[in-house]
């Protein structure tokens, strides 16, 4: 008998999701471990991933169209530079936070022009916001771009590691970037 196409589908997925869940608390953890989080043999996993390195890829090819289409779904040339910008950063540590496994080594496990889907409407709104005044307009953008994504980043892995919720995070990596870690000034 030979398994339908959806339900080979639904059998990568909950692969792909186990792999999340399983290298999300620890990234040595092996292929047996990944089946039996899906609730599959390892003969099934092998057959869908032969390799610890396919695995990866299929992770982060779904972790990017889930990046992208949460950023699609945000809206985010709708909103003012400043508040596109928060909701990237609470998109990326929702929806970055299932992918941990795999965003340190995305250039290894990432096509380009993949990763170029999820950084375009990042840009876009970074150069929005300094045509409009909201971000600083003497550093270079690609320089602004690596700072924003260096904050992200850092706050991405202290919602991993719980020391903070993915609200504070957020909260903190957007006052960071927009604010600067200067203190305000009191009048």
């Amino acid at each position: 008998m030979v398994k339908s196409d959806s339900g080979m589908e639904r059998t990568r997925a909950a692969i792909l999701d186990a792999a999340a869940r399983v290298l999300g608390r620890r990234t040595d953890a092996g292929m047996a471990e990944i089946a039996e989080e899906a609730g599959l043999g390892r003969a099934t996993l092998y057959r869908h991933f032969p390799t610890r390195d396919a695995l990866l890829r299929g992770m982060a090819e779904v972790g990017i169209n889930e990046l992208v289409e949460a950023f699609d779904a945000a809206r985010l040339d709708e909103l003012p530079a400043d508040r596109a910008i928060t909701r990237i950063v609470a998109v990326f540590l929702r929806e970055g936070a299932k992918y941990a496994a795999v965003i340190r080594q995305a250039d290894e496990y990432c096509d380009p022009s993949d990763m170029e889907r999820t950084v375009k409407p990042v840009r876009e709104v970074i150069d929005r916001g300094v045509r409009e005044g909201v971000l600083r307009d003497d550093l270079r953008g690609d320089t602004v771009f690596a700072m924003f994504s260096a904050i992200v980043e850092r706050a991405l892995w202290l919602t991993i590691d719980e020391a903070l919720t993915p609200e504070e995070a957020t909260e903190a990596a957007v006052a960071i970037f927009l604010g600067g870690a200067r203190r305000p000034q009191h009048p």
